[in-house]
């Protein structure tokens, strides 16, 4: 439970600060930090997160972790050593990919920065440490808050900003060293082969993140060059908000039902598991679904409370033609990779990834997708859309794995219900009082046609938790 409410907490407070520093910086600065950030998440992605992918599933094995601690430092190590190896190189050959040379040089160690957070998250979860988890992210967002925003606030500038966020980041990093730290795990201690294994099975989902993320790059630099930096900050916003938003969102099913599908692999024997996979596909998506339709039902109320003035008007049209994509690359996360992960055959994610990038160059290199902000919105969505058809064919075509196509029915259905109800709330004068009666209403009425129509076992599991709870209350008395 702490680390469910830990990362929501991470995830909010994530998504806070990117309102607060689009609107100190403005629509033109905030473009150019924006794009710089994507740029170092990609890098993280590309460089760091398959280390992050191999601790969750390797850090918890006791009889290993000294070694495999060992190795995986010696990995981040060398990592970050080539990353500003590689820096150094393109700075000398007079490269600078529009950033110039400070945020060149920026890029890399916010790269290193933010990376080592969520390595260290992830540690402390395979390693079942709640308090430390907590800790690291409290801190982030602390030193983010307070110093961050109050830096950017002072000098209204991108690259100032990006050195703030850096340092905020290490700074939580090296305040929970001590908690990281396993010992007797000396860089002697590493082994290659250990290093050869975690690559082997993490990179083709690393790949394919960072493609995913790549084709948002792209489509950022284009609006850079073409439509100008403010344009780019326009897009950058509707892009993040509703990126980190849908992250929190799907991350949670990601992670707890995928552990619960491999932990019936190793007691009950792959029959078992993937029906679990079969079952996680309705709850994953049962999750995602409405949340996803809700938000952008209600985009124009969103829009009056959330966004900064400097950048409504443009944000409704934007964040609705990048709805297609972001919930095709939420559907891919939690309910398609893991068929995949399963069976331990991840190069069709990956090939999946390629295809959208395919896709959106097709589009930006053959027709008007780079007109307008709203069109490369419309290039990314499309280029999801087909990468998620794709997938889903190749994933499904084991029966024992594909979902309960009532239940699926029954969840699209109910979301209809849902945003039939809750779009007039849009109309409301107060949207103080339209966001929460929404919210209500939609979960009242989404949540009734779930339970009514006992949507993967839910009244069930519901009923047996309330009989739980009655008997422990008896127990209690």
């Amino acid at each position: 439970m702490v680390f469910a409410v830990a990362f929501l907490l991470n995830s909010a407070g994530n998504f806070v600060l990117g309102i607060v520093l689009s609107a100190i910086l403005g629509p033109a600065e905030f473009g150019r930090y924006a794009t710089v950030s994507l740029a170092a998440l990609t890098l993280a992605g590309g460089t760091f997160d398959w280390l992050r992918i191999s601790t969750v599933r390797f850090a918890g094995d006791a009889e290993r972790r000294v070694r495999y601690a060992a190795s995986l430092e010696a990995a981040y190590l060398a990592i970050a050593v080539a990353l500003y190896a590689t820096v150094a190189i393109a700075w000398l050959c007079g490269l600078d990919f529009g950033f110039g040379p400070l945020l060149l040089w920026l890029t890399p160690l916010f790269t290193v920065a933010i990376s080592r957070v969520d390595y260290a998250a992830a540690q402390f979860r395979a390693r079942n440490l709640p308090r430390a988890f907590a800790t690291i992210f409290a801190l982030r967002q602390t030193f983010c808050f307070l110093g961050a925003a109050a830096i950017a606030y002072s000098r209204r500038d991108a690259a100032t900003t990006v050195a703030a966020m850096t340092m905020a980041n290490l700074a939580a990093a090296i305040a929970v060293g001590g908690a990281l730290r396993v010992p007797g795990a000396r860089l002697a201690a590493a082994r290659g082969r250990d290093i050869v294994q975690f690559l082997v099975y993490a990179k083709p989902i690393v790949a394919s993140m960072v493609i995913y993320a790549l084709i948002s790059l792209i489509n950022r630099q284009v609006a850079f060059e073409r439509l100008g930096a403010a344009e780019t900050g326009e897009f950058s916003l509707a892009f993040d908000l509703s990126q980190r938003l849908f992250q929190a969102i799907y991350a949670l099913p990601e992670i707890l039902l995928f552990q619960y599908a491999l932990q019936r692999d190793r007691q009950e024997g792959r029959a078992a598991a993937e029906a679990q996979i079969a079952s996680n596909v309705v709850l994953s998506l049962a999750i995602l679904l409405p949340a996803v339709a809700g938000y952008f039902a209600m985009v124009p109320t969103f829009e009056a409370l959330v966004v900064p003035t400097a950048y409504r008007g443009e944000f409704g049209p934007i964040a609705l033609a990048l709805a297609p994509g972001l919930l095709c690359y939420g559907a891919l996360v939690v309910a398609v990779n893991p068929v995949f992960q399963l069976a331990g055959r991840t190069w069709p994610v990956t090939v999946a990834a390629v295809i959208a990038l395919l896709t959106d160059l097709c589009l930006l290199a053959f027709t008007d997708a780079n007109a307008s902000v709203v069109s490369l919105a419309q290039a990314y969505s499309l280029s999801l859309v087909v990468a998620a058809v794709v997938s889903t064919v190749v994933a499904f075509r084991r029966p024992a794995m594909r979902p309960n196509l009532r239940d699926l029915a029954i969840v699209i259905a109910a979301v209809v219900a849902m945003v039939a109800a809750v779009r007039p709330f849009n109309a409301l004068s107060s949207h103080v009082v339209a966001a929460p009666a929404a919210v209500a209403v939609g979960g009242a009425i989404y949540g009734a046609i779930l339970l009514a129509f006992d949507v993967a076992g839910l009244r069930k599991m519901a009923f047996a938790k309330l009989r739980s709870y009655r008997e422990r209350l008896r127990a209690a008395t």
